[in-house]
């Protein structure tokens, strides 16, 4: 009797205590998650329509192209620099595939990724040896690439629609720019956590001194990740293109910072070191949402550009203040 009773004293002593740390554990770990889940439940309840078939379609159509962008962005952010050509490179893209697409499809396919890569390697060489800071080099291919996609054409180039029919399966919500968007980040979530690869990406973006000292080819590294920020740029416009059936010169204005925001957002640190992909991508999917809450609400598009540059003000404003706090942690 005397055991029974010492046992019914202690659980309620235990329980509170380990419930409460139970409950702050799984919102530290899962805090983006809560974030989605209050954003889900706040929309639905603003509008009828936001749970609806086409609508959640509609969402992960659009975040599709971003979400790419931003696997690109993520990758140079995380190892401490900043890419602001994406957006342009994926213009650029699609309007070489639009155009030389009739010709042939595989043609227009390579073309476009390779001007992406090349761009990219021209980042990574100007940043890396020509010791050109990251957002002016970036700055300077995006006006190269942005140049050159009103070069080729100064209107939207479309496509007929038997000639992108292979991009134009889905399986019920998922259309083909999506499964293509889960399917890249499930591979860099992988190359991030499991090779050698994705952990020197992490020491760069922590300190990249040290990194150097511990033999990892900075340099290297740093032109391969511009390289993969090209390529991934070139794949969102091909992604684009299959979403609107066109190439569009001028599309794309200002993704640059929203790729920024959105995986900000996630809780990428903003100079580097720290991140997690598949967060940043719910990142992604939250900052598409709040343009489509917008969108429902029939909020005029000039006060959505207002809250989009809220939003990115006030989400690089908590990574800055997170960043100090780290830093300070560590002093």
């Amino acid at each position: 009797m005397s055991e029974i009773r010492a046992v019914q004293e202690l659980k309620p002593a235990m329980s509170p205590a380990f419930s409460a740390s139970s409950v702050r554990s799984l919102f530290a770990d899962n805090d983006i998650v809560v974030v989605l889940l209050i954003f889900v439940a706040f929309a639905s309840l603003a509008s009828p329509i936001f749970l609806t078939e086409g609508n959640l379609k509609n969402i992960l159509n659009q975040a599709s192209v971003l979400g790419i962008l931003a696997c690109a962005q993520f990758l140079v952010v995380l190892i401490g620099g900043f890419d602001l050509s994406v957006a342009a490179i994926m213009a650029l893209s699609s309007v070489i595939l639009a155009t030389l697409a009739p010709a042939s499809s595989l043609m227009a396919i390579l073309a476009a990724i390779g001007t992406g890569t090349l761009l990219g390697l021209l980042n990574g060489l100007a940043i890396t040896f020509g010791k050109v800071p990251p957002m002016i080099a970036t700055l300077g291919v995006m006006g190269i690439a942005r140049g050159l996609a009103f070069v080729i054409t100064d209107k939207s180039v479309s496509l007929p629609r038997a000639a992108l029919a292979p991009a134009k399966f889905s399986i019920w919500i998922f259309s083909a720019p999506v499964i293509v968007w889960a399917l890249l980040v499930l591979v860099l979530a992988w190359v991030l956590s499991r090779t050698r690869f994705g952990r020197n990406l992490y020491a760069i973006g922590g300190n990249e001194r040290s990194a150097r000292l511990a033999g990892v080819p900075v340099r290297g590294y740093k032109v391969t990740v511009y390289v993969l920020s090209g390529v991934l740029s070139g794949l969102a416009g091909l992604a684009l293109v299959a979403r609107t059936s066109s190439g569009i010169p001028h599309v794309g204005s200002g993704w640059e910072l929203d790729s920024i925001a959105a995986i900000v957002i996630g809780g990428v640190r903003l100079f580097g070191g720290e991140g997690n992909i598949l967060k940043a991508m719910i990142g992604v999917v939250i900052y598409q949402m709040i343009a489509n809450i917008m969108n429902l609400a029939g909020l005029d598009p000039f006060y959505q550009d207002i809250v989009k540059a809220a939003v990115i003000v006030v989400v690089v404003s908590v990574s800055v203040a997170r960043t100090r706090r780290f830093r300070k942690g560590w002093s």
